[in-house]
């Protein structure tokens, strides 16, 4: 009987061992986290503070350039115990300006180049697509297809087999007799000598779009055969950004012309 009884109090002081050990893991385990979220509140509150210097220093530097335009070193102060100190870094050198404000009436046109694969959806598509308002709608002129840019001198191309891409390094025909699915972006700054209607002749084959000032004036899109547009295109007196879009999607044919029939307009 005392045997029983011992062993009864063994097993009991060994649950009262495994029961302490869990109640201790758990306390220890909540004083873990509580410390954690203590340091991370403390990690939060510093960097609110970091961003309300921050925004007090700009906040600063932007009096100061209001009260001395001509003064960039600003006044070294401090926010809740952080200190916000200038300091301006002298490089040599000069900033270029873009391509397209490089030149000067009558060099030509400024011009982005895009080639594709056969396998993009908006190529080789059956039956013909019809027109979209913009060629933004697309992503045929995205960085990602871009080869090269280019100053053309004029944009009157070939209306039938012209395929910019054959002879270059970029040129993959992807088995076809040419270099097909390409796209190009042209703009340039066109002074006008007066307020007045200019005419124009536009061809393509495919797409084409012409903007002004970023707008749509000229709407040539769809999958086509060449075809050409001629009208009228009101330019204020002075300059105007003119820019073209063009689109060869289909292995048929390929062809690009646009110019003013005024030849003053450069």
């Amino acid at each position: 009987m005392n045997n029983i009884r011992s062993q009864k109090g063994a097993a009991a002081l060994v649950a009262s061992i495994v029961i302490a050990a869990g109640i201790l893991t758990i306390v220890l385990s909540v004083l873990f986290v509580s410390l954690n979220m203590r340091a991370s509140l403390f990690s939060f509150v510093d960097s609110i503070q970091s961003f309300y210097s921050a925004e007090s220093g700009v906040g600063e530097a932007l009096m100061q350039l209001r009260r001395e335009p001509n003064n960039f070193t600003f006044n070294d102060f401090t926010v809740g115990g952080i200190s916000t100190v200038t300091n301006f870094i002298e490089i040599s050198g000069s900033c270029d300006l873009p391509p397209e404000c490089q030149y000067v009436p009558g060099t030509g046109w400024w011009g982005e180049y895009f080639n594709h694969s056969v396998n993009h959806p908006d190529m080789e598509v059956d039956p013909y697509p019809g027109p979209t308002p913009t060629p933004t709608e697309h992503d045929w002129f995205d960085d990602i297809y871009k080869t090269h840019e280019q100053i053309d001198a004029s944009l009157q191309f070939a209306t039938s087999m012209w395929f910019p891409y054959e002879g270059t390094i970029w040129e993959d025909q992807e088995g076809f007799a040419h270099d097909y699915h390409f796209t190009q972006h042209w703009r340039a700054k066109v002074t006008a000598p007066a307020d007045a209607n200019y005419g124009y002749n536009l061809a393509s084959d495919d797409d084409s779009w012409i903007l002004l000032d970023g707008v749509v004036v000229v709407n040539n899109s769809g999958t086509h055969a060449a075809f050409t547009k001629v009208g009228d295109i009101f330019l204020s007196a002075g300059d105007s950004v003119v820019e073209l879009y063009f689109a060869e999607r289909h292995s048929v044919e390929s062809g690009f012309s646009f110019h003013f029939d005024d030849p003053t307009l450069k």
